[in-house]
């Protein structure tokens, strides 16, 4: 989960697993919708139960859990559909008890595209989603909560769906990705747009995961960046990967134990010098955490030429401009050593 395609492949799935399920179930529901893996459906009471019980037989690793409507009503995504006496099924916007009515607020930093896609959503969603009895109650939360949030209610946005603006004609080629600024990139968004046919997205500058750390427990060498192996003849090995530099660190003691000096320049250290030298995998640092190609390149050749290092080759070259900043010392912040589980080299 977390990749583009998987929403795809679990659809591509489940309409297989419907379609065995469907063909051969004791009851035949009478109604069935499904969207990737919830299922709205309308059973008898009594076929609820074999109903489960032959969904969960079918795959071991595929089991359902069942909420029935209470009071008449039942949500199904954003959606609440209620069943009224005469049978008829009506539906309205539903929002789970815990939601706060907190949207990106109308005098936040942002382009206005951005904010105008707020009271837009709302009131198409209310427009699409609410039979006609429940329009004007969910129109009138709608409106509270936009002004609640900084935003100026005007007759015209329940029209927002119907208008139809010219846009001029694009070309085929890839968007520039801006940082908003008011009054600068938005500028250079309208000129690339309006003389190159270049379409212009803009980001914000700050994001909230910018600012605060993720909540997920992260390994020391986890993720992509430019790290450092020293060596306890005083030079190091500085690399760059990015893939998770445990998986990098990995292939260079893979080398190590095949005695491949070749494909490693940390094995052919080890191995080919005339002295005996220790690889200090337990005292490995993150130099850098990056996961941009030309970022790592430049961070990998700035700190190989900051440090004495055993690596084959000096990475990119750099301009003379860089000399002030190669010059400088490191200070070295004892918080960015790790320790590995790893016990490849005992020391003579």
């Amino acid at each position: 989960m977390g990749s583009p395609i998987a929403p795809v492949v679990a659809n591509i799935f489940m309409e297989h697993f419907e379609k065995e399920a469907l063909n051969s179930a004791p009851i035949k529901p009478r109604y069935w919708l499904r969207y990737v893996d919830d299922v709205f459906a309308i059973v008898s009471r009594r076929g609820v139960d074999l109903l489960l019980d032959h969904l969960n037989k079918i795959h071991p690793r595929i089991q359902f859990t069942t909420e029935e409507e209470k009071d008449g009503t039942l949500p199904f995504l954003d959606v609440l559909v209620k069943r009224e006496p005469s049978g008829n099924l009506v539906h309205t916007v539903y929002r789970k008890p815990t939601h706060t009515d907190r949207y990106l607020r109308a005098d936040s930093h942002h382009h206005p595209s951005h904010l105008s896609s707020v009271p837009r959503t709302l009131i198409n969603r209310a427009l699409r989603l609410c039979d006609p009895q429940f329009l004007k109650s969910e129109l009138t939360h709608v409106r509270q909560v936009l002004q609640c949030n900084g935003y100026k209610w005007k007759p015209s946005l329940r029209l927002a769906n119907t208008s139809s603006k010219t846009r001029p004609q694009l070309a085929e080629r890839a968007p520039a990705y801006l940082p908003y600024m008011r009054g600068v990139t938005d500028k250079i968004g309208h000129l690339l747009r309006r003389k190159y046919a270049i379409k212009t997205i803009f980001r914000p500058l700050t994001q909230i995961r910018s600012i605060l750390r993720s909540p997920k427990d992260r390994t020391p060498l986890e993720g992509p960046g430019v790290y450092e192996i020293p060596c306890d003849c005083g030079k190091s090995y500085i690399g760059e990967t990015g893939r998770n530099i445990n998986t990098r660190l990995l292939e260079h003691i893979r080398c190590m134990r095949k005695l491949d000096s070749n494909t490693s320049a940390v094995a052919e250290h080890a191995l080919t010098s005339n002295t005996s030298h220790y690889i200090r995998f337990d005292r490995v640092r993150v130099l850098a955490r990056d996961k941009n190609y030309v970022s790592r390149k430049l961070l990998e050749a700035i700190e190989i030429g900051r440090r004495p290092n055993f690596n084959r080759d000096k990475g990119w070259s750099l301009s003379p401009s860089w000399k002030p900043v190669l010059s400088i010392p490191e200070q070295k912040n004892n918080d960015d050593e790790y320790m590995t589980d790893i016990d490849l080299v005992k020391k003579p």
